[in-house]
């Protein structure tokens, strides 16, 4: 075997010759990749065509990352890079039908779609075959999982029949999966569907079919292969029979770099290329020497990591001529670590000028550290990509879904919990972009929906003026159960015209972007299986592992982002400053020994029996992607750890922290450091504290205030700086036709119009308080009681219903907790009590409960809903609760909008006109003090009230928002907003 260790001046000769088994072993940083690319430059350049040669690489990513390089180094149409099971795909695609009898091309499942096919037969298995171990959670989406994968294994690892049930005898834990794996390998056949595992498997057996191996290797007359060390058995064997013919194969890995020893990858297979393509000639091992990439400060750490007698070759390779850092640092709480990371990334991107995307922070795993890390690079405004930003995560996408499962269960018999997370997902709904539901419009339709049992399409299609497109939907789930999921998303799309509105403003470009991809992922979905619904496929998305590959940008791909990602997705990228983040033992390295079930590695050849063997090999690959980690960098590699985790429970640094830095770590970094502010908010932050500090030099305070409030630059900013106010948009535009009103709605824009736009309008509301919040409950009580009477006949509801009902609706609201929900419920009870003692009709009898009611004023639909009908010796009386403690006065009560209305409506209402014709309207207020109390409308005033229900109208029609000042502006909660006052006015000022 011939070793030749390869300079950078070396590599023309050693590029150019391309004949024989060649094994190229590359540090980090070294340029295999780049090799490679420059061999397949010359190979086009010789006039060998891009067809003929087989350039192969384990993942999408590296594929892509490898075509770029080929295409900066060869003109005209240079090979592509492509997966191993690309490349099976298409041997199978060319060569099944007539070695293995298939009549298509069957069905390629994705990983959630594969665990979903074994869920669902493993919900069909008898316990009694299989181990005793595994029966309590043999219909689990986790052991499902488990079963999945072992499958998958058993697969790349060309177990077949036999030999599994040879295995399953030597292992108790494994009976049933040699008889469950046959059926399930059936089930795919039987519906023409193939999973990965499967796809590998058959296209390496079809390969050894005499005749095809050689017609194969004389399509690929050269063979190029990257990461080699990550390959599984499968793919060894395979590159074996692509090269057959011809030996001409060059694979580039590093032995140090083989970190996905749990997916399968076999370390061996770059150890044995020498014994496994010796019969094609020598082998030459090319060791590229010198890394271009990582300097020896970087180098130094990671030959300490892996320290004496590894396999690879990382004593091999020359530091790159440039200096670099490692630092380690030890904090005491999670969330300062955090902090400093992003404060450090800030300091960097803005001083030293580095682009944000060429800096990585990686962790071990996506929980803990991460979503800190995230929220900490927000703060800052610091672009990343956001970590698990799945498609199926965005929001766009989980309305879609949320849509689709409140159709599918809104008429369903459903018990307490799956009832609550339907009202879960239509809140989301109201509450978010497509409806922009205040919370108190919100809670009434839930208050509405839990007093009278109903389903959601019809409390919307009652409730809400632009909702009965919503109710439609919710009304008919055959779009989101019974048909295609593209099918359903496009009838979900063109029913629903929210959807075309929010994502037209400019501020919901990601909605577009999201959108548009999901249509695409429902397309590619409807080629693999034109069956599975929007609802299944919802199903399928609640998978950790769903659409794996994350969705990390949704805006302009050329925006500089940093990445933020685990260990194993940093692999194969380079950056100039790396963090490894939460470098804590027990997370990394993570030395769990059962974290598989079935342990599927024990169908490898390279499986150790021996526990201590095989826990040190564990070891050996944890210490790999620690180096694999650091050696990403080529400036400056940060390890951070912390002693107090985010349960405040005690943590120990990562062993790896001391040999990375080369000494005993102790504390975090010092505040020793320059703290001249970065950023203008920092300024103006420090300029404050120096201006508030009672101990600091008088003429420093002065110079602060001077310069805060006084001088233009920085100066205070202004309320429109903000990041949370919008730039000033127009006053019109806020009303979409056609136009629906209700009573309520006249009452607020009568009493200021400004107000009606910016609360009803636009979605600004204010808290109700406990108070709002007891008031409102008392109103559902009182509702709840004479529902209960009205249902048997009585002519009214007695203290008992009323107290029956007030502990129905008690656990409903949120009125703290302990001593204080102690008083709520009894200031509750004592005022049930004061009104059934003073009630203030006692003969009347109630005929309806909160009953819609419509009326047409000047072509204007006006709709609203009475709280209460009654009849009085034959008189009929509409009633309105009033929850306030404050009593309307009489002469308002007189002319009161709302009553007016229902007076008028009531006259044109055929089902209240059947009791009588009604002739009285009364406020209710049964918190009034001191007493409950009532207030009449003035019926000899409804022509007045009609005229100014249709100037209202024509007032909203017309978009006329100006405010109107009185005594109740000193309790408005919109007043900073205001144009009427100081406070409010500068926020429209320009």
């Amino acid at each position: 075997m011939e070793t030749v260790r390869l300079n950078p001046g070396d590599w023309p000769a050693a590029v150019a010759d391309a004949s024989g088994p060649q094994l190229i072993l590359a540090g980090p940083g070294t340029g295999k990749t780049e090799f490679l690319a420059r061999r397949c430059a010359y190979l086009v350049e010789q006039g060998v065509p891009p067809r003929s040669m087989a350039v192969l690489t384990f993942s999408r990513r590296a594929a892509d990352r490898l075509t770029q390089r080929i295409r900066a180094q060869a003109g005209g149409t240079p090979p592509r890079g492509v997966t191993f099971h690309s490349l099976a795909y298409r041997i199978l695609e060319t060569y099944a039908p007539e070695h293995l009898g298939w009549p298509a091309m069957p069905t390629l499942l994705t990983g959630p779609e594969q665990v979903a096919v074994v869920k669902d037969l493993l919900s069909t298995e008898p316990d009694g075959q299989w181990s005793p171990t595994f029966r309590t959670i043999l219909t689990t989406q986790t052991f499902a999982r488990e079963v999945a994968d072992f499958i998958m294994r058993s697969q790349e690892y060309l177990v077949d029949d036999e030999d599994l049930a040879q295995r399953e005898a030597a292992h108790p834990d494994w009976r049933g999966l040699a008889r469950f794996r046959r059926r399930y390998l059936d089930e795919l056949k039987a519906h023409g569907r193939i999973d990965y595992g499967t796809l590998q498997a058959q296209a390496v057996r079809v390969l050894s079919t005499e005749g095809v191996v050689e017609a194969v290797a004389e399509q690929f007359s050269y063979v190029l292969v990257d990461e080699y060390q990550d390959t599984t058995a499968s793919q060894g064997l395979m590159i074996q029979h692509l090269a057959a013919g011809h030996g001409n194969v060059a694979v580039a890995g590093d032995p140090d770099q083989s970190i996905y020893r749990f997916r399968g990858a076999e370390p061996g297979n770059i150890l044995s290329f020498a014994d496994d393509f010796s019969h094609h000639g020598p082998v030459r091992t090319i060791t590229l020497a010198q890394s271009f990439r990582c300097p020896s400060q970087v180098l130094e750490a990671g030959r300490r990591l892996l320290g004496r007698g590894h396999s690879g070759n990382a004593d091999e390779v020359a530091p790159a001529p440039h200096h670099g850092s490692v630092e380690a640092y030890v904090f005491s709480q999670a969330s300062e670590e955090a902090e400093w990371i992003a404060a450090e990334i800030q300091r960097m991107t803005l001083t030293d000028q580095i682009s944000p995307s060429r800096v990585a922070v990686l962790v071990r795993t996506k929980r803990g550290l991460l979503n800190e890390l995230s929220r900490a690079l927000s703060r800052r405004g610091i672009t990343h990509n956001t970590p698990d930003a799945r498609l199926v995560d965005h929001p766009a996408v989980r309305a879609v879904f949320d849509l689709a499962f409140a159709a599918a269960n809104d008429a369903a018999p459903l018990g307490p919990t799956m009832a609550a997370e339907v009202d879960r997902a239509v809140r989301r709904l109201l509450l978010g972009p497509l409806f922009r539901l205040t919370l108190g419009a919100e809670r009434r339709a839930l208050r509405a929906r839990y007093l009278t049992d109903s389903r959601w399409s019809t409390i919307l299609g009652e409730t809400f003026d632009d909702a009965h497109h919503l109710a439609a939907l919710l009304a008919d789930p055959s779009w989101a159960v019974d048909q295609p999921a593209s099918a359903g998303f496009w009838h979900a799309w063109t029913a629903l015209p929210q959807f075309a509105s929010v994502v037209d403003v400019g501020a919901r470009s990601d909605w577009r972007a999201a959108l548009a991809s999901f249509s695409q992922s429902l397309g590619r979905l409807y080629e693999r299986d034109p069956h599975r619904s929007l609802l299944e496929y919802r199903r399928l998305a609640e998978s950790d592992d769903f659409e794996a590959e994350p969705l990390l940008t949704l805006g302009a791909t050329n925006q500089e982002r940093v990445t933020l990602t685990t260990l194993h997705q940093a692999k194969g990228l380079d950056f100039d400053v790396v963090f490894v983040a939460d470098a804590v033992e027990d997370v990394f390295p993570d030395l769990r020994r059962h974290r598989s079930l079935l342990q599927p590695r024990r169908l490898g050849t390279q499986w150790i029996e021996d526990p201590a063997t095989e826990a040190a090999e564990q070891m050996r690959e944890e210490t790999r992607l620690a180096y694999t980690a650091t050696t990403r960098a080529s400036r400056r590699v940060v390890w951070t750890s912390t002693t107090a985790g985010f349960d405040l429970g005690n943590e120990r640094p990562s062993r790896f922290l001391s040999v990375v830095a080369g000494r005993e770590i102790l504390t975090g970094p010092t505040a020793e450091g320059d703290d001249t502010p970065l950023t203008y908010l920092e300024a103006e932050a420090s300029l404050r504290r120096m201006a508030a500090d009672p101990t600091g030099p008088a003429p420093s305070r002065l110079a602060a205030v001077d310069l805060l409030v006084r001088r233009p630059n920085p100066g205070v900013r202004p309320a429109s700086s903000f990041t949370t106010i919008r730039p000033k948009g127009p006053d019109t535009g806020v009303v979409a036709p056609p136009l629906r009103l209700s009573p309520s709605q006249a009452e607020k824009y009568d009493a200021c119009p400004r107000r009606y736009a910016l609360e009803r309008r636009l979605a600004v509301d204010a808290d109700y308080g406990p108070y709002g919040t007891f008031g409102t409950m008392i109103h559902d009580v009182l509702e709840l009681a004479e529902r209960a009477a009205l249902e048997r006949g009585a002519p009214r509801s007695t203290r008992e219903d009323a107290a029956a009902a007030l502990e129905a609706a008690f656990e409903f609201y949120e009125l703290g907790v302990g001593e204080r929900r102690v008083a709520w419920r009894r200031r509750a009870r004592g005022l049930i009590d004061a009104l059934y003692d003073e009630w203030i009709r006692p003969n009347a009898r109630v005929r309806l409960l909160e009953h819609p009611l419509s009326l047409d004023i000047d072509g204007v639909a006006w709709i609203g809903r009475a709280d209460r009908i009654e009849e009085e010796d034959g008189l009929i009386r509409i009633v309105d609760y009033k929850t306030s403690a404050t009593v309307t006065t009489k002469d308002d009560a007189a002319t009161s909008l709302q009553l007016g209305f229902y007076l008028l409506a009531a006259l044109e209402d055929p089902q209240i006109l059947e009791f009588g014709e009604p002739a009285e309207a009364e406020l209710w207020f049964p918190l009034g003090r001191p007493r409950p109390t009532y207030r009449a409308l003035d019926p000899t005033r409804l022509p007045e009230i009609r005229e100014r229900l249709s100037a209202i109208a024509d007032g909203i029609a017309a978009e006329n928002w100006n405010p109107r000042v009185s005594p109740k502006c000193e309790r408005c909660s919109v007043r900073l907003v205001c144009p009427a006052f100081p406070e409010g006015r500068e926020a429209f000022v320009r």
